[in-house]
C-alpha cells in the first residue's frame, strides 16, 4: 500500500474536516435554530455562480495581465471579496433566506458557503485519495512518490487549514445581514474586509516563513469565530 496508516488516517481526518464537517454543522444549526435546511443550500448555489464569474478571471485574464506578484494577488483577493459578497448579498433576496435575513439566517448562510468552498477544496483530495489506493499506477509517479513521502500532519493541516475560513464567512454573512437592516455600508465592509483578508493571508502564505503563515491564520479564526459570536448577537431576530 503506498500510504501508511498513520497517513492513511490523517487523510481521513483532513477529508472529515473538508467533506463531513460543514454538513454536519449545517444540518445542526439549521435544526438547533430551526432555519430551514434550504438556506444553506441557497448559499452554496450562490457561492457557485460567483465562481462562474471570478474563476475565468482569476485563471484566465490576470496572468495574462503581466503584473508584478503582489499586484496580482491584490486584484485577485479584491475580486473574490467583491464576488463573493455580492453572492452573499444576491442569496438573502432568495427563498427562505429572504425571511431570515437574521443572525440565525446569517449562520446558515455562513456554513453554506463556507461549507461549499471547503467541500470544494476537498474533493479533489478525495478523489487523488481513492486513485491513490486503488489505482495507483494511473497516477505519475512523482505523484506516488511525494505523497507516499508526506508528513502526516500536512494532510491534518491541510483539513485544518479550511476552519479559519469557515470562520470568516460567519463575519461576512452577518455583516451582508447588516447591510439589509443599516444600509449598504455593511456590504462595502464585508467587501474590503474579505479582500483585505484575502491580499494579507495570500501575502503570507507566498512570502513568509510557514510557522508565521499558521500562526497569523489560526489567530484570524480564533478572531473571527469570537466577532461572529458578537454579531450573531447584535443581528438575532
Amino acid at each position: 500500500m503506498p500510504l501508511s496508516t498513520t497517513q492513511l488516517l490523517a487523510i481521513i481526518i483532513e477529508l472529515a474536516l473538508m467533506l463531513v464537517l460543514p454538513v454536519v454543522a449545517a444540518i445542526w444549526w439549521c435544526r438547533r435554530r430551526r432555519v430551514p435546511g434550504s438556506a444553506p443550500l441557497i448559499a452554496a448555489g450562490c457561492y457557485l455562480l460567483n465562481l462562474v464569474v471570478n474563476v475565468p478571471l482569476v485563471t484566465l485574464l490576470y496572468p495574462r495581465l503581466g503584473l508584478p506578484p503582489l499586484a496580482g494577488l491584490a486584484l485577485t483577493a479584491l475580486t473574490y471579496g467583491v464576488c463573493e459578497e455580492l453572492a452573499r448579498w444576491l442569496s438573502f433576496r432568495i427563498g427562505s433566506l429572504r425571511r431570515h435575513r437574521d443572525g440565525d439566517g446569517a449562520i446558515a448562510a455562513g456554513i453554506g458557503h463556507g461549507g461549499t468552498e471547503a467541500i470544494m477544496f476537498g474533493l479533489p483530495y478525495l478523489i487523488g485519495t481513492l486513485s491513490l489506493l486503488l489505482a495507483p499506477s494511473l497516477l505519475p509517479p512523482e505523484t506516488v512518490s511525494q505523497l507516499s513521502a508526506a508528513d502526516p500532519w500536512a494532510f491534518i493541516g491541510t483539513g485544518l487549514d479550511r476552519l479559519p475560513a469557515m470562520a470568516g464567512h460567519l463575519v461576512f454573512a452577518l455583516l451582508v445581514v447588516l447591510a439589509y437592516r443599516r444600509g449598504t455600508r455593511y456590504l462595502l465592509l464585508a467587501m474590503g474586509a474579505h479582500a483585505a483578508l484575502d491580499f494579507t493571508m495570500f501575502a503570507l502564505r507566498d512570502y513568509a516563513p510557514l510557522p508565521l503563515f499558521i500562526a497569523t491564520w489560526a489567530a484570524v479564526g480564533l478572531a473571527a469565530l469570537l466577532l461572529a459570536v458578537r454579531l450573531w448577537r447584535r443581528t438575532a431576530a
